[in-house]
């Protein structure tokens, strides 16, 4: 019996009758065993966050992205007028790089989709509404679910026996304990570099649509992006489809495809921003919000309508603050995990 992984499909090759084979006597069977729905990552601590330097370096991709034409000017500290892009630097400034040790856990090695959402939605433990809320384009039983609200991907990981992932645990599943922040990368990999190629994600939004979307005056769409055909897939894919985006855990499509809700809430404020003064127990988690909760969740990997550089490990969604748990985006999907002894 020969043991043998290729590309997240663990095959059995039993080979009967070698004494036989030439002859003739003797068969080959392939048996396929599917990976299993977790990868579990042990105890230890890994380095967490960005380093000054690459959070310029998100800053720059960020303002020829987004508004390469025209920076939307906001109101930042002390009312001073900023741009999207430098309150984006400011937050992931403030997402310093720490040792964080986190007690061992599993993690989905896929995004949840539309099909095993169903399961629950059948099992009368999950609302109906991500299934009929969007639009029906997105609903394929293979890919992954989005149009779900955090306190629905909430409700279906209970269902499960598990819960969202923390901020902390869904960056070292994506990028393990080395200073990688791709999950291709490796403690000491030279190559470290974006792979557009090996992910699913968007590219910046037209012109001409961001004037259209301007006009609408709602979320600002104009600084969203568009799909990108040239990675392989227009919009979403199926779990999987991008072998050589696993991480070192095992999980698969933490950059790209889809962005992932988080447990933890975004701090409003500059104190509580990012990691900066966080204490020992961290206030921002809150497993039962209640159905007023206007608070922003955290949401990571990026998407398949977003820059690639969005799908590194250690970086926010800069559109973060709009994330709040009862609402619906054709681009947020999630995973589970769950705490292991």
């Amino acid at each position: 019996m020969i043991p043998r992984h290729d590309c997240g499909v663990r095959s059995l090759v039993i080979v009967a009758g070698l004494s036989g084979l030439a002859a003739g006597s003797g068969r080959v069977v392939r048996v396929e065993q599917k990976p299993s729905r977790e990868v579990v990552v042990p105890a230890g601590e890994f380095w967490m966050g960005i380093t000054e330097d690459d959070a310029d370096s998100a800053f720059q991709r960020c303002t020829e992205y987004f508004e390469p034409h025209e920076i939307a000017q906001f109101a930042g500290p002390n009312n001073m007028p900023t741009s999207f892009c430098e309150l984006y630097r400011d937050e992931l400034l403030a997402m310093a790089v720490h040792e964080v040790y986190l007690s061992a856990y599993a993690i989905d090695r896929d995004e949840v989709t539309v099909a095993e959402y169903r399961a629950c939605v059948f099992a009368g433990a999950c609302a109906l509404d991500p299934l009929v809320a969007g639009d029906e384009r997105y609903i394929r039983d293979e890919w992954p679910l989005v149009n779900v609200t955090w306190n629905e991907s909430q409700e279906y990981c209970r269902w499960r026996g598990g819960r969202l992932p923390t901020e902390a645990e869904w960056e070292r599943a994506a990028r393990g304990d080395s200073d990688g922040v791709w999950p291709w990368c490796s403690e000491g990999d030279k190559g470290c570099v974006e792979r557009p190629a090996d992910f699913n994600h968007g590219q910046a939004r037209a012109l001409a649509m961001r004037e259209i979307d301007r006009i609408t005056g709602v979320v600002p769409l104009h600084l969203m992006g568009d799909p990108d055909y040239t990675d392989g897939a227009v919009l979403l894919a199926k779990p999987g489809s991008y072998p050589w985006g696993e991480g070192p855990y095992g999980t698969r499509d933490q950059a790209g495809n889809v962005a992932e809700w988080t447990a933890d809430v975004r701090g409003e404020h500059a104190d509580t921003l990012g990691y900066n003064k966080l204490p020992v127990i961290n206030p921002r988690r809150d497993p039962n919000p209640s159905s007023t909760d206007t608070r922003a969740y955290v949401v990571r990997g990026g998407s398949w309508r977003q820059p690639p550089f969005l799908a590194r490990a250690n970086v926010r969604d800069p559109f973060n603050m709009l994330y709040t748990p009862e609402r619906r985006f054709s681009h947020i999907g999630f995973r589970c995990a769950r705490s292991v002894k």
